[in-house]
C-alpha cells in the first residue's frame, strides 16, 4: 500500500517521505502516539518504501521486497514484539523453558537484535528493526539496546512504536527522532466504522469511546460496549458510607489491568457528561446521552466536585498504563472520590 492510503497523519508521514526522497532517513525513531491511529502499519510502510524495487520513495506493495515485508518474511526487517507473541507465533523460544513473559526481554534485545544486526545485510538497501510496541520493553531491555539505537551499522533504521512513550526511559528517547501521531479525527473512525458495517448509533459510540483510535473502535462491539456501560453504572451507583463496596468493586473490575484502563477511559467521557450538566449546559448534547444518571450525579456534586473526580481519574489511568495494581489503583480513585468528592 502507499503512503496515500494512510488517514490522518500527514505530518508524520510528509516527513519520512521527505526522509527518502534525500536518502536521508534517521537512524532511530520513535513513533509516539495514540494505540490503533497508524503507528505500526506506517513503521512497516517505511521498512517497504525504503527497500521497494520502484526505488520512488513509496512502496508499490506489489514488488518481491514489498511483498515479503508484509508477510513479515523478509530477511533483513525484523520485527519484536512481545515474548509472549512471538512465542505463540513460533518466532521465538524462551531460554530454559520457562513461561513467556508480557514483556520484550533482554534476551530478545540481544539475540533478536544484536546478534542480527552483527550480520551483513542479506537482500535489502536498507535494513530495519520494528519494536512494536516499544513500551513492552522492560527496563533492563531498553537498556540493552541503548548503545545499539546510538551506533547502528550502516544503512540501518530501528523504528520504536509506542502509545505510552514518555514511560520509556529518557536515554532511549533522547537516542531517537520522534514523530508523532495524532488521534484521527471521529468522522473518519465513525465513517470507517459505518463502511464496515456497523449499525450508525454504535458507530457513534464507538468512535465516542475509542478517542480517535479506529483500532479501538474496531474492537468495541455491541457486547463490549455494553459490559463497559455496566461497569460505568456500577461505580456510579457505589454508596459513599460504604467502604467495603468499593474495596469490592475495584478488586473485580480491577483484577486485569487492561479492563481497569478501559473502565477508566469510559469514566472519563461520562464524568465530562456530567461536568456539562453540572456546569449549567442542559442544552449540550452529551457523548453518552443514553447512559444514566449523569443529570442526577451532576445535581449532587456541582462542578467541582465533577472536576475533581476527572482529575482523579487521569491520575488512576497514568498509573495504569505504567503497571500500577488494577485493584489498588481503582481503590485508590474511589477513596479520592467519596472523601473529597
Amino acid at each position: 500500500m502507499p503512503f496515500s492510503e494512510i488517514i490522518g497523519q500527514d505530518r508524520a508521514v510528509d516527513a519520512l517521505r521527505a526522509a527518502l526522497r534525500r536518502g536521508a532517513l534517521h537512524h532511530a525513531y520513535l513513533f509516539a502516539g495514540p494505540e490503533g491511529v497508524g503507528k505500526g502499519t506506517v513503521a512497516r510502510l517505511l521498512a517497504q518504501a525504503a527497500n521497494c524495487a520502484r526505488a520512488d520513495g513509496d512502496a508499490c506493495g506489489a514488488c518481491p521486497p514489498c511483498r515479503k515485508i508484509a508477510r513479515g518474511v523478509h530477511p533483513d526487517v525484523l520485527v519484536v514484539e512481545r515474548e509472549r507473541d512471538m512465542a505463540r507465533a513460533g518466532r521465538w523460544e524462551p531460554k530454559g523453558g520457562r513461561t513467556p513473559s508480557r514483556d520484550i526481554v533482554v534476551d530478545q534485545v540481544r539475540e533478536l537484535v544484536d546478534r542480527r544486526l552483527s550480520l551483513r545485510r542479506f537482500e535489502g538497501r536498507r535494513r530495519f528493526v520494528l519494536l512494536d510496541p516499544a513500551d513492552a520493553m522492560n527496563p533492563q531491555s531498553q537498556n540493552a539496546i541503548l548503545k545499539t539505537l546510538e551506533e547502528p551499522p550502516p544503512e540501518t533504521t530501528l523504528v520504536l512504536v509506542s502509545s505510552s512513550a514518555d514511560g520509556l526511559l529518557p536515554t532511549v528517547r533522547s537516542r531517537c527522532l520522534r514523530l508523532p501521531f495524532a488521534p484521527l479525527p471521529a468522522a473518519v473512525v465513525e465513517g470507517r466504522l459505518v463502511a464496515a458495517g456497523r449499525p450508525p448509533e454504535l458507530a457513534r459510540l464507538a468512535t465516542t469511546l475509542a478517542a480517535g483510535s479506529l483500532g479501538k473502535a474496531l474492537a468495541l462491539d455491541a457486547e463490549a460496549i455494553g459490559s463497559r456501560r455496566e461497569a460505568v453504572e456500577e461505580a456510579a451507583a457505589l454508596p459513599a458510607s460504604d467502604a467495603r463496596a468499593w474495596i469490592a468493586f475495584a478488586k473485580r473490575r480491577g483484577e486485569k489491568r487492561e479492563q481497569a484502563r478501559e473502565l477508566c477511559e469510559l469514566l472519563l467521557v461520562w464524568l465530562r457528561d456530567v461536568l456539562v450538566r453540572a456546569s449549567g449546559g442542559a442544552t449540550v448534547p452529551l457523548a453518552l446521552a443514553d447512559l444514566a444518571g449523569a443529570t442526577e450525579l451532576a445535581a449532587k456534586l456541582g462542578p467541582e466536585a465533577a472536576l475533581r473526580r476527572i482529575e482523579s481519574v487521569r491520575r488512576t489511568l497514568a498509573a495504569l498504563r505504567h503497571n500500577a495494581s488494577g485493584p489498588l489503583a481503582l481503590e485508590h480513585m474511589l477513596i479520592g472520590w467519596f472523601h473529597h468528592g
